[in-house]
């Protein structure tokens, strides 16, 4: 009844009086009104062109079928990538929450020894990171992640991830100081790989920095704070240390 009173709304369908019992009293040619309005619709074709063909005597123009056929093919495509991405998050065995680009990866540290909860800690920052950094930035991500979980290294990897998430008030400052120095022994050559990969794309996380710690700073744990800050700091001066070396080369040289 309700799809009947919208059509009786928008011109679709004359309404009828009401009996005595106060009921609409519908004839056959309702009936089939009802019939090819909702065939229409099956087809997919709008309301105003559902219009347009019951109360017109010629069927649709190629133009309209044109475009319902386009309309159609985009839907196949999406849906087609809508089931490959399931099929890949269902090959590495992914939460479907996690980026698809960073899902092979993720199974590598898992398959390391990245235990379930660290797993999903990291799962978490990484879908805040990914939405940071934004569509422009995925490449950037998803190149640390292939660099993070190579076989010389996904094992320390995992390790450091785990250390990460257990942080927390009890922590101690040598456990922090301890990670600190782990994670940037484990991202300097990470970085240097990644600034051979991916011209270009090596400073973008320094347009975002602020964004990023206005977010993390009340979702992470203080002591993954203080770690982060180290560790960022620390990749700070071995940047400022390798940009100064060639100038004090060059200077020795002359």
């Amino acid at each position: 009844m309700r799809t009947l009173r919208h059509y009786h709304q928008i011109g679709l369908l004359a309404e009828p009086a009401r009996s005595s019992n106060g009921y609409r009293d519908y004839d056959t040619h309702a009936l089939v009104r009802v019939l090819r309005i909702r065939r229409l619709a099956a087809l997919g074709f709008s309301l105003p062109q559902i219009a347009a063909i019951l109360d017109g005597n010629d069927p649709p123009s190629d133009a309209v079928f044109d475009a319902l056929d386009t309309e159609y093919a985009a839907q196949i495509e999406h849906l087609t990538r809508q089931r490959e991405l399931l099929a890949h998050l269902r090959r590495y065995g992914a939460f479907p929450d996690l980026p698809p680009e960073i899902a092979a990866f993720h199974s590598v540290l898992r398959d390391s020894g990245l235990p379930a909860g660290a797993a999903a800690t990291d799962r978490d920052h990484t879908l805040l990171l990914m939405h940071l950094i934004g569509p422009e930035g995925k490449d950037y991500l998803t190149s640390i992640y292939e660099l993070l979980s190579r076989p010389d290294r996904a094992s320390a990897v995992a390790a450091a991830l785990t250390a990460w998430a257990s942080l927390d008030g009890e922590s101690t400052s040598d456990e922090i100081m301890h990670l600190a120095d782990e994670l940037i022994d484990l991202f300097l050559p990470v970085i240097a790989e990644l600034a051979a990969l991916t011209t270009g794309l090596a400073d973008f996380p320094m347009a975002r920095e602020r964004i990023f710690q206005q977010h993390t700073t009340n979702y992470l744990t203080p002591a993954q704070q203080t770690v982060l800050d180290k560790v960022r700091a620390g990749l700070a001066h071995s940047a400022d240390v390798a940009q100064r070396r060639p100038q004090h080369d060059a200077e020795g040289q002359q």
